[in-house]
């Protein structure tokens, strides 16, 4: 929590697959000086949120923050180009099981030999155990109809392997320095079982733990396979938090720097050719966008209340019989509230993208280097362009500010 005169600054890192490559380019804008929601100065956040791909973003920050300091953006730049985008032998995110770019590229046998045979019987090993387990369900199952247990043969998270993104976050994130990180870090999770968000700090990322946090906090339910975190499966944060506005303000952000990847749905054309997957992702990006809206309303109109309760002090203060009995009703519920949960003014400033970022729902898992470019660039750009009353950004009023002693 930060002191009369002080602000914690956070940047809050949405989910989104592939396009979280847009977070890059903003944060190469606010923590290179560039953005004008901070006057041309550099961000230096003390606190850094995210779910999903965020989480990754976040915690690569966290981890480089006390020696790269600002230069640290660059540095994650050069990860998501050289490392997690598409290469001669896939991707750092993700491959298809018998992908046969793995078997029949010339590039994949270079590092191991032996490492597209080793993949292959595998994946092999793998299909042909949940294929007889789902064979065995279909026969002999007796708690369901028949058409329900025909429904559950399919399984596309079965032809996906996360391999190469645990492989990936290893190799880039420092856990050790996580842990001893200057910057507050906060990353979700959801559990499978529970339904509940599981929420993970500096200290809980553990060498070992750390990996499969941020593994399981970017599992896509549905596309990737669930990470086991204990004897619990875990999946993407963003089934329940994906724009983590509330672990950044239980950390004590005053000033939130909000970076998430849902475009107004409104500039996202209804397609005239339906199809499932179309409908599941309007859904989702309409559901994610209703969410986000909602906790910056409500930190606008928690803004609102505290102006009406500083009035109302002032007025108690100075006799104003008009407001005598509201003021001291008012006071005296803020006066116990407050010894239970402590309001302050937020400033939010939010950036997103105005229209749909590109490829659909697909979009997500289009890791090609010439679209993470793309969308490094496009990030960077709104927020060189940033304009407060357009992104319909939250603000304290000067009275809120003065009271906070904040200039």
């Amino acid at each position: 929590m930060s002191g009369p005169g002080q602000v914690s600054r956070a940047v809050v890192l949405s989910g989104g697959g592939a396009n979280g490559a847009y977070e890059v380019g903003v944060l190469k804008a606010l923590l290179g000086g560039r953005c004008p929601s901070t006057r041309g100065a550099a961000l230096a956040p003390e606190i850094m949120t995210g779910t999903s791909i965020g989480a990754f973003n976040a915690a690569f920050l966290a981890a480089g923050w006390d020696v790269y300091g600002a230069t640290v953006a660059g540095n994650l730049e050069t990860v998501w180009l050289q490392r997690l985008a598409e290469g001669a032998c896939g991707n750092g995110a993700y491959r298809f099981r018998f992908d046969p770019v793995d078997l029949l590229s010339p590039a994949c046998y270079l590092p191991n030999p032996l490492r597209p045979v080793a993949q292959l019987a595998g994946d092999a090993a793998r299909l042909g155990w949940e294929g007889l387990q789902r064979a065995v369900h279909l026969v002999s199952g007796r708690e369901q109809g028949f058409r329900q247990r025909l429904a559950d043969i399919p399984n596309f998270t079965s032809f996906v392997s996360n391999e190469p993104w645990l492989e990936s976050i290893r190799q880039s994130i420092n856990f050790e320095a996580v842990r001893n990180s200057t910057r507050r870090l906060s990353i979700a999770a959801t559990n499978w079982n529970t339904g509940e968000l599981r929420v993970f700090r500096n200290l809980d990322l553990t060498d070992r733990m750390g990996p499969l946090a941020v593994m399981a906090s970017s599992a896509i339910p549905g596309v990737f396979p669930e990470v086991m975190i204990g004897a619990e499966p875990h999946v993407d944060g963003g089934v329940l938090m994906n724009t983590p506005l509330k672990l950044a303000t239980d950390l004590g952000a005053d000033e939130l720097h909000v970076i998430y990847l849902d475009p107004d749905v409104r500039s996202i054309p209804v397609s005239t050719l339906q199809s499932t997957l179309g409908t599941l992702y309007r859904q989702q990006a309409i559901a994610w966008a209703h969410l986000v809206n909602d906790d910056i309303e409500d930190a606008g109109m928690i803004n609102r209340g505290l102006e009406i309760l500083m009035q109302v002090d002032q007025n108690e203060e100075h006799g104003d019989s008009q407001l005598e009995q509201l003021s001291k009703s008012l006071h005296r519920i803020w006066t116990r509230l407050g010894r239970f949960v402590r309001y302050r003014p937020l400033t939010i400033h939010r950036y997103h993208p105005r229209d749909d970022l590109g490829n659909g729902a697909l979009g997500m898992l289009n890791l090609d280097r010439g679209n993470l470019e793309d969308l490094i660039q496009r990030g960077f750009m709104d927020a060189v362009t940033h304009d407060c009353t357009e992104s319909g950004c939250v603000l304290p009023t000067p009275r809120e500010r003065l009271a906070r002693g904040i200039a």
